[in-house]
């Protein structure tokens, strides 16, 4: 009996020692399955081991980049969903659903695509309506004009393929041995996803409107066996863990970018960009030659009205597009984009349309509407023929009205412009005033003088009248200093541009510098 106890005890040593030499923590790790497979699915659940095939793998952010653009450019389309089978029957995944979510996703601002889900599964939904004599979902001019259909088209398993194993054994086979032996393997099956557009009128396929993209699934396995045996009375010991990506996983983002390419085509938006490519892309680039040659005059106009009005160069207002007001909008997108005007729906500003950034776009046509007014004021040189008489020059960025005001040496302020030589106030766009405007001078001192201008969008004229009572080049009592001029026109015109200079001197003692408000 104790023999027997000892040759227990020698195998249970054995064992420890194969699971040992197996990479283990110890006898105790037999039982523990969970905890690499709990790991390696956290690993596995955001995406797939190797890249979709256009290296895109977490498709939250393209959608919701898809949304953005199809409002930014003004695209809508209604379509309905065929059931996206599995014409391979070895994925089991609701691929219709998925697209739906993606749908779903896609929209949620813009609400561009209209989708209609009607199939088998809305039976319920069907047989209430028709119950309750309800069937506005079927009139004709609620049928959508597109149709999706497609399937899971290709599994191809284990695509490449390759195992390694080998073993060692020390002692005689037949009586007391230690065998230990290991393999790894790797393989690849690869997925496909096809779908495409038709036209539900008559059935026909919408030209160039599909998607085919492709997945491989990586599968890994490690297998371990051990064998210990002292005078025919052994153990065995085998263990083994695999991973995989999953096949739904590899399916839901195949769905996901098949939505993304399908609806981007379909509304001939630059969906490349959600999925990080640019124009230099040579796909990209022959995509947009297709579109350019592949639609018609009256496709091309209907095309940039639409994008004209999403970025409010044209109305909103439901009316036809007066023609001199499409070609006066087509010509202000052309200098926008940067390209020379030709008339024509070109190729180069087709290619210019989706290489801009349309926020841009909007931004310098907002800036174009809504000017920004600054104001431009500087001392001249002195002429040397007289060196007492100080000149500035104001200049205002967009038409203006101007208002200059100076305060002399000994405190006293004075408005100077306008004044009774130039009575006007409004200056156009960029065109330089020369100071003192009129029959009289601005005299040099060596104590500081100040010349502050403001300008205005809209005329002060009369709200300076009542502000600051008195003529031109007349001390203005009300004024003590210019910070009490600056509350003036913060109070008269709260959107103002002003500029200040503070000088002194005279000839070539003349200094000026400008001074803040």
């Amino acid at each position: 009996m104790q023999s027997l106890i000892r040759q227990f005890r020698r195998i249970v040593v054995a064992a420890c020692t194969v699971t040992t030499l197996a990479g283990l923590s110890g006898c105790q790790t037999l039982s523990d399955t969970r905890t690499p497979v709990v790991k390696e699915y956290a690993k596995r659940r955001q995406g797939t081991m190797l890249p979709i095939q256009r290296v895109v793998t977490d498709f939250d952010t393209p959608l919701r980049c898809m949304d953005e653009m199809l409002e930014t450019y003004g695209a809508s389309a209604s379509l309905q969903v065929e059931d996206l089978s599995d014409k391979t029957a070895k994925v089991s995944a609701g691929t219709t659903q998925m697209f739906i979510s993606a749908m779903s996703q896609m929209t949620r601002r813009s609400h561009a695509i209209h989708v209609m889900a009607y199939g088998d599964d809305v039976k319920n939904v069907t047989s209430y309506m028709l119950q309750a004599n309800s069937l506005n979902s079927f009139k004709p001019e609620l049928v959508p004009p597109y149709v999706v259909r497609g399937s899971i088209t290709q599994f191809d398993d284990n695509l490449a393929k390759k195992t390694a194993d080998g073993g060692l054994t020390v002692g005689i086979a037949s009586k007391n041995f230690l065998g230990i032996g290991a393999s790894r393997s790797t393989s690849i099956n690869m997925l496909a996803l096809d779908l495409a557009v038709m036209r539900s009128g008559d059935f026909s396929l919408v030209p160039g409107v599909n998607s085919r993209n492709s997945a491989a699934i990586l599968q890994e396995g490690d297998g371990i066996d051990g064998e210990a045996a002292f005078s025919k009375l052994g153990i065995n010991y085998m263990t083994s863990f695999s991973k995989s990506d999953g096949k739904t996983t590899a399916v839901r983002n195949l769905v996901e970018l098949s939505a993304i390419e399908l609806i981007g085509k379909l509304t001939k938006v630059p969906y490349w960009k959600c999925l990080g490519v640019d124009e230099s892309n040579p796909d990209v680039a022959a995509e947009i030659e297709d579109w350019q040659d592949g639609m018609g005059g009256a496709e091309k106009l209907a095309f940039y009205i639409r994008h004209l009005t999403a970025i409010g160069l044209l109305p909103d207002d439901g009316k036809p597009t007066d023609p001199n007001a499409f070609k006066a909008a087509l010509r202000r997108y052309f200098d926008v984009l940067g390209v020379p005007f030709t008339g024509s729906f070109s190729l180069a500003l087709l290619r210019a349309h989706f290489a801009a950034d349309q926020n841009q776009v909007m931004a310098k046509l907002e800036q174009a509407a809504n000017p920004t007014l600054n104001l431009v004021l500087q001392a001249l040189p002195v002429d040397p023929g007289k060196p007492n008489a100080i000149r500035f020059r104001v200049t205002p960025s967009i038409d203006a009205s101007v208002y200059c005001f100076l305060r002399d040496e000994t405190g006293t302020t004075a408005r100077i412009f306008p004044n009774r030589w130039h009575t006007q106030s409004r200056v156009t766009a960029n065109r330089a005033v020369d100071l003192p405007a009129g029959k009289f001078t601005i005299t040099a001192a060596a104590a500081p003088q100040s010349l502050q201008c403001y300008a205005t969008r809209s005329s002060m004229d009369n709200a300076l009248g009542s502000a600051l009572p008195g003529g031109d080049l007349s001390p203005l009592g009300t004024v003590g200093d210019l910070g009490a001029l600056r509350n003036i026109f913060a109070g008269i015109a709260p959107e103002h541009a002003t500029a200040t200079i503070e000088f002194s001197g005279a000839g070539a003692a003349f200094t000026a510098k400008p001074v803040g408000g």
